[in-house]
C-alpha cells in the first residue's frame, strides 16, 4: 500500500496515530514522503495537494469540512494575509491565551476531569509524540531523552511524559529547576524517582552519552511576561547549544518555552523547536512555527468542542 502511496509525494501528508480511546495524536508534517505505520496504533494518512498562498485563519470556524487541502504544519508556516475557506482549515482551528485558559477551567468543572485525569492524558500524548520522533532513527539504539521542567502545569505533563517513556523502554532524566510545592508534583517526582528516573536541578552540558531528544516541558499557554526569568532563561539557552552542537530533537510541549501563547516568539528568544506537540487545541502561536506539529486531544468532549469553534481531526485507531 505504501508503494502505491509512493506517487503521491508531491502532496502535503496530514496522519493519524492513535494508542488508546482516551489519548490519541494527530500528526501534521510537511516531509514528502510516507510515515511507516505507528508504534502505537495503525496509522492513516490524508494526502491532499498543499496551496502555498493559503493562510489559517485567526479565528476557529464552525464549518465542519468534507476534506482538508492542507497540513496544519504547512499552514502553520504560511505568511499570507490571504483567507482559507471552511474546507482549507484542517481541522482544529485555533485559541488564544484567553480562551485556551476558559476551556481548561470548564474541563475541569462540567465534564468534571481532575487536573491530575488532564495532566496524565497530556503526559502521555507527549511520550508517544516523542516515542515516534526518536525511534524513526536507528531503532536498535537505547534512545536518551532529557525532560526540562517548568513549575506549573506545562511541567508536570513532562514528569508524567518521563515515567511512559521508561516504560517505553527509553531513558529519561529530568531537569527540574524549579519544583513545585504542590502535593501533586511532589508525588510526580516520587513516582518518577521510583521509576529510576534521574532529576537534576540543571542541564548536564557535558553528558557523555548526550540526548537524541530534548523536551521542552517549562511554559505552557499561562506563561507571560517580556521574556523568561532565571533560571529557565538559562535552560532555554542551554536547550538550544545542546539542539546545535548534539544535533538533539527539540520537541516543545504545547507553547515553545518564552513564546508568546498569541503571537510567537516576540522577544527574540531565538528558540525554534523540531517539533510541536499542541495539547487538546493548536494555540495562536502554533501559526509561527515552522516544523512537525503533533496535537494530542481525543478526550475533549464534543459539546466543548463546538462551543469553542474547535473542529477536531478525525481520530481512528484503537
Amino acid at each position: 500500500a505504501h508503494q502505491d502511496q509512493d506517487k503521491r509525494n508531491q502532496h502535503t501528508m496530514v496522519s493519524i496515530l492513535g494508542r488508546s480511546a482516551t489519548t490519541l495524536l494527530a500528526i501534521s508534517t510537511r516531509r514528502n514522503f510516507i510515515l511507516s505505520s505507528s508504534t502505537f496504533a495503525s496509522l492513516a494518512i490524508v494526502a491532499t495537494p498543499f496551496s502555498s498562498s493559503s493562510a489559517v485563519p485567526t479565528t476557529p470556524t464552525q464549518s465542519s469540512p468534507t476534506r482538508y487541502k492542507t497540513s496544519l504544519a504547512d499552514s502553520c508556516t504560511d505568511d499570507s494575509d490571504s483567507t482559507m475557506t471552511a474546507t482549507d482549515d484542517p481541522g482544529t482551528g485555533y485559541l488564544n491565551a484567553q480562551d485556551a485558559a476558559a476551556l481548561d477551567a470548564e474541563l475541569m468543572s462540567t465534564p468534571g476531569f481532575s487536573l491530575e485525569q488532564l495532566m496524565e492524558l497530556a503526559g502521555l500524548s507527549v511520550a508517544e509524540a516523542v516515542y515516534d520522533v526518536a525511534m524513526e532513527k536507528d531503532e536498535d539504539k537505547k534512545k536518551h531523552v532529557l525532560l526540562v521542567c517548568g513549575p506549573g502545569n506545562n511541567g508536570g505533563d513532562g514528569l508524567v511524559a518521563a515515567r511512559h517513556l521508561v516504560h517505553f523502554g527509553l531513558d529519561a532524566t529530568i531537569v527540574y529547576p524549579k519544583r513545585s510545592s504542590k502535593t501533586h508534583f511532589i508525588n510526580l517526582v516520587k513516582q518518577a524517582q521510583d521509576m529510576g528516573i534521574p532529576i537534576l536541578d540543571e542541564i548536564p552540558m557535558d553528558a557523555k552519552e548526550g540526548y537524541d531528544v530534548i523536551v521542552d516541558s517549562i511554559f505552557g499557554f499561562s506563561f507571560h511576561g517580556t521574556a523568561p526569568r532565571e533560571p529557565f532563561a538559562t535552560a532555554i539557552g542551554n536547550m538550544v547549544e545542546l539542539q546545535k552542537k548534539q544535533k538533539s530533537i527539540l520537541i516543545s510541549v504545547d507553547v515553545p518555552s518564552g513564546w508568546d501563547v498569541d503571537g510567537g516568539d516576540l522577544t527574540g528568544t531565538n528558540f525554534h523547536p523540531d517539533v510541536l506537540v499542541s495539547l487538546t487545541v493548536p494555540k495562536l502561536s502554533a501559526k509561527k512555527f515552522q516544523g512537525r506539529h503533533f496535537i494530542g486531544g481525543r478526550f475533549l468532549p464534543p459539546a466543548i468542542a463546538e462551543k469553542y469553534g474547535i473542529r477536531m481531526p478525525p481520530y481512528p485507531g484503537l
